[in-house]
């Protein structure tokens, strides 16, 4: 009996994991690519509820008021910005050969976490806390006053967003192995080599965008 109920329960739990940290061997190409593109947009349109900005592939921060296109250009950017690199290094590291549609696919569906991220970021205590840091930080006089209730709904956000940081690095690495077939060491490295110079660049081409 023991054996019956358990291989089942086993064999659930391996597919939600793999669902939860590597889904890109049972979606890729155009259907990943589409949903990828729902997930950023939707997640760009709720960060805007509350003037949250993805401004950087893994930032996520309260900003000042901006037109719903920004916040929708934001995502995009973070997403072509680290899906471009790997894309070359694949091209150059890979034994393979492979779609560039399943590079661009995964890599936008492995954004998934960060619409969690924007959940949590809707809550108004997020900006309130945000200010007062600000001006703290800055020895100004605190525009706005806070209350512990304030300082545990931004705890909570905070927590939420380094864990959905580290979901999304994990799922974009193994977006990146899947679609390019690549393993090892060469994978580790170049995908850190992009992860670095996505992040300069989406906030380089973000920050050009605001001004």
């Amino acid at each position: 009996m023991n054996e019956i109920t358990t291989e089942p329960k086993t064999g659930t739990s391996s597919r939600l994991c793999q669902w939860l940290f590597n889904p890109f061997k049972f979606v890729a190409g155009y259907k990943a690519l589409l949903s990828g593109l729902v997930i950023i947009l939707l997640s760009g349109l709720i960060a805007s509820f509350g003037n949250a900005h993805f401004d950087g592939v893994l930032d996520v921060h309260t900003g000042l008021e901006s037109p719903l296109w920004f916040f929708f250009a934001e995502g995009l950017i973070n997403w072509v910005c680290m899906a471009v690199p790997l894309f070359f290094f694949g091209l150059i590291v890979s034994r393979t050969s492979f779609r560039m549609i399943d590079v661009l696919g995964t890599q936008a569906l492995a954004r998934g976490p960060y619409l969690i991220a924007a959940l949590a970021m809707l809550p108004d205590a997020n900006r309130r806390f945000g200010e007062y840091l600000t001006a703290r930080l800055t020895q100004a006089a605190p525009a706005v006053a806070i209350n512990y209730a304030d300082v545990l709904i931004f705890a909570f956000a905070l927590i939420v967003i380094i864990l959905m940081a580290v979901w999304m690095v994990a799922l974009m690495y193994m977006a990146y192995t899947v679609s390019c077939n690549i393993r090892g060491v060469k994978a580790v490295i170049t995908f850190i080599l992009s992860l670095i110079g996505a992040e300069v660049l989406s906030k380089a081409v973000i920050l050009r965008m605001a001004i």
